[in-house]
């Protein structure tokens, strides 16, 4: 393969064209020499003929979509709000352009679009109980299995944020904040219940959310003794008299291994909700209240069941990854 001649400017390429021309190439001759093809040749030539011009004309081409100055306020403005999604950004600083156009630039100058709740590091030990969990519930079908959990909503929370690739994420919660603390159970048969509750949760105030809020429903859907309810490792679940209370309802308690929140599909259901709960803006304690029960009662049951169905999916993945998350 002949190399092709380098130019130091397109004008003293296309020159070099014109020269080559006069002097009776072709078109496919002179593209062999420049690295360009005939028909690219051909319109440099007409250019020559029809204007007698050899460089660009100056503003043609592709305009960049973003200014330097847009360009500067972006960056700015990430800098002091890097909760905004690109959507808002582009509204903020009146940029007529599509949010992907904004996300591409950030992630040109480094920048990603992070989940600001990270994943519990996992030791050599919880590995190893992931992985017995996985194996021990390989042929289990989940489907009398009821997933509770609870989870804190806060004013002005945010779950996704910029942050330069490297670098670790900043709490963006605010300590004063109004929050709420929720409880809320699903199963494979969608949305079960969920409820509120003040202060930290002790044995007593656990039980007592139980007995008002999922024991009677469980009972009359699965009967007593019949379905299965699976939890994390908080003591409020693990205290001896809660672990009474429940098998006295329950058939069974799912052992559960620690730092697993990707094998707990209400996890992913408490994400959907933090996102459209934090895309309503709610700023008080009442109006966050209100816009969770709203949005608790918008969902989608037949996302939450297929949700609450990939259970066995996890389990295989887990076995697969050897304990290892599983992208959930």
């Amino acid at each position: 393969m002949v190399k092709s001649k380098s130019f130091k400017t397109l004008t003293s390429r296309n020159k070099y064209i014109m020269e080559q021309k006069k002097a009776g190439k072709t078109s496919i001759e002179i593209g062999d020499e420049v690295g360009l093809s005939p028909s690219q040749v051909n319109r440099i030539i007409m250019a020559y003929k029809q204007n007698g011009r050899l460089q660009r004309k100056r503003g043609s081409g592709r305009q960049p979509v973003l200014t330097k100055a847009q360009k500067l306020k972006l960056c700015r403005l990430v800098e002091k709000y890097p909760e905004m999604s690109a959507a808002t950004l582009a509204a903020e600083c009146k940029i007529n352009c599509s949010p992907q156009t904004i996300r591409n630039y950030l992630k040109s100058i480094g920048y990603s679009y992070k989940k600001t709740e990270s994943q519990p590091y996992l030791t050599v030990q919880d590995y190893e109980e992931r992985l017995f969990f996985a194996q021990s519930y390989r042929d289990y079908d989940f489907t009398t299995t009821i997933f509770v959990d609870e989870s804190i909503f806060q004013v002005g929370q945010s779950y996704y944020c910029w942050s330069k690739i490297g670098e670790p994420l900043e709490s963006l919660k605010g300590s004063f904040l109004p929050k709420v603390s929720v409880w809320a159970s699903i199963s494979t048969l969608g949305k079960l219940s969920l409820t509120f509750y003040e202060g930290s949760l002790d044995q007593f105030d656990y039980q007592r959310i139980l007995r008002y809020n999922l024991y009677r429903q469980a009972n009359r859907i699965w009967g007593q003794g019949v379905w299965v309810m699976l939890q994390d490792g908080a003591s409020c679940h693990t205290a001896q008299s809660t672990i009474d209370s429940i098998s006295q309802h329950a058939g069974d308690i799912v052992d559960w291994p620690a730092s697993s929140p990707d094998l707990n599909p209400i996890e992913n259901i408490w994400s959907i909700l933090k996102d459209k709960v934090a895309r309503r803006n709610p700023q008080t304690k009442e109006e966050l209240k209100l816009c969770i029960r709203q949005e608790w009662n918008n969902l989608d049951n037949q996302e939450v069941i297929s949700i609450a169905e990939s259970m066995p999916k996890r389990v295989r993945m887990l076995i697969e990854s050897e304990g290892e998350y599983t992208g959930y």
